[in-house]
């Protein structure tokens, strides 16, 4: 698909990127998310936020306004999953002032206890990063609130697993006793409470050794032993540790980072001190993944 208005619309958050020739040509953002939109309003808020923008061409929608909180609810495509079971798994329909809109799925896989996982938006910027990366195969990871990693063979998304990692990071820091000794004007740390963070966090143990590892955030404080500066990047390096030696070895099939800003850098830094190189996905790939899997739409 070369022309057409994709739309990442999440929990906190709304993107709309205008494509013209297979080319990003005008983005737009707002902190217009699902949870802010009134009962009945998306074709409104919609309608506002591309005001200007052609309404002619399709309006490709993905993240969590496919959700059962959103527009309209898009079934769980199940994995493995390639382009084109994803595309299948689409809803379309005809909205008056904004032309056909296309509203894609979410993925839902099993662990090996039958536990369901699922995600919504991120399969796209998994199918727009191995589309811009041009890889198949290799381990994706997508930091956030709820962190994925994705498993990807053959071009399809075979498994993934979800990460409280940034929900449990902010709970802990500022609703736990764990913050107390954060104080709000510290200076940033020099970073050898992140790297302590990541290799204990990494550090292989009984299942519950992390939940005893969290408290060393209190202690190390009250003896002195971390200044108050590095606490935050020890919590937060003990919590990314846990979750990037969860992943298997990455050697043979290669790794990659999908996101941006600081938060991303932090996980390729974490990456770097556990041995391996997390490669990081061009920014915008969700409209290259939205394009890509619609081009499999029959």
């Amino acid at each position: 698909m070369k022309n057409f208005i994709g739309v990442d619309w999440g929990t906190s958050s709304f993107r709309a990127y205008r494509v013209v020739d297979g080319a990003i040509i005008e983005r737009r953002a707002s902190a217009d998310g699902i949870l802010t939109v009134p009962p009945g309003g998306h074709a409104a808020t919609l309608s506002a936020r591309l005001a200007g923008w052609p309404s002619d061409g399709a309006i490709v929608l993905s993240g969590m306004i496919g959700s059962r909180q959103g527009w309209r609810e898009a079934s769980y495509a199940p994995c493995p999953a390639d382009a084109a079971a994803v595309a299948k798994a689409r809803i379309a329909w005809r909205e008056p002032g904004l032309g056909e809109i296309t509203l894609l799925p979410g993925l839902v896989a099993h662990d090996s206890r039958g536990v369901p996982d699922v995600m919504r938006g991120e399969e796209a910027q998994v199918f727009g990063a191995m589309r811009a990366l041009g890889v198949e195969v290799g381990m994706f990871i997508l930091p956030g609130t709820h962190s994925k990693r994705v498993e990807v063979r053959r071009g399809r998304v075979e498994s993934f697993a979800t990460y409280m990692t940034g929900e449990v990071f902010a709970a802990l820091r500022d609703h736990t006793i764990l913050g107390r000794l954060m104080e709000a004007d510290n200076a940033p740390g020099d970073g050898s409470g992140f790297k302590r963070g990541v290799e204990e966090g990494a550090q292989a143990g009984p299942c519950g050794d992390l939940l005893h590892r969290l408290f060393a955030v209190r202690t190390l404080g009250l003896f002195g032993q971390l200044p108050a500066a590095e606490l935050p990047d020890y919590l937060s390096g003990l919590l990314i540790g846990a979750e990037l030696s969860a992943s298997p070895s990455p050697a043979e099939s290669g790794a990659y980072v999908i996101g941006s800003g600081e938060l991303t850098k932090r996980y390729q830094k974490g990456a770097e001190i556990l041995g391996f190189a997390l490669e990081a996905a061009p920014e915008d790939c969700v409209v290259l993944g939205q394009s890509f899997i619609m081009d499999h739409a029959i």
